[in-house]
């Protein structure tokens, strides 16, 4: 029988093995960047996922963490649900990485974002990279000129939305006072 609790299903997502499909590094830029698509899970240590955060439409969720995966490094994720037509949820995609990635190091503030769904079922979550500018919101603008917004929490953010979505976006990440501290662009495909 399926379970129909969102976080449990995510949990038996996050523990089963991964396995990769396919491996891609970024252009010589320094960055150290690589880009890597898995079936699967993502081979977490069931007592170590930890969520942060939450979003929940009617039919469909996202959920942001971090777990430590067999090889004992630390993590995080998004992972996308949506409630197929007998009320269960199912994991439907999502994206994480090693959790050093929030601790990269940028010029100005960034938020490092992943997600999918455009542009009727988006979602995205990931880390800020703040650099000592506190920043507490962070709004995503769409190609057409839809607007999402949401607070940092434990350095994350997660976004979903009922519009439609068309990529790229801008991200605008403010302060505590509501001053614009960055902006870029994300999904530019």
């Amino acid at each position: 029988m399926a379970n129909n609790d969102p976080r449990q299903v995510v949990r038996d997502h996050l523990i089963a093995p991964s396995k990769l499909a396919s491996q891609a590094s970024a252009p010589h830029n320094g960055s150290g960047w690589r880009s890597a698509i898995s079936r699967g899970g993502m081979g977490a240590k069931a007592e170590t996922i930890r969520f942060l955060k939450e979003r929940s439409l009617p039919g469909r969720k996202v959920l942001a963490g971090i777990f430590e995966n067999q090889a004992g490094r630390m993590m995080n994720f998004t992972q996308y649900l949506v409630q197929n037509e007998q009320g269960v949820w199912e994991v439907r995609g999502g994206s994480g990485g090693g959790e050093g990635g929030s601790r990269l190091v940028r010029e100005q503030p960034w938020v490092n974002l992943g997600g999918g769904g455009w542009p009727n079922d988006f979602y995205a979550g990931g880390h800020v990279i703040d650099n000592g500018s506190g920043v507490a919101r962070v709004r995503l603008v769409a190609a057409n000129g839809t607007i999402l917004e949401d607070s940092v929490e434990d350095g994350t953010v997660l976004f979903l939305s009922e519009q439609p979505v068309d990529i790229p976006l801008q991200a605008e990440l403010y302060d505590h006072h509501g001053k614009r501290v960055a902006n870029h662009k994300v999904f530019d495909l």
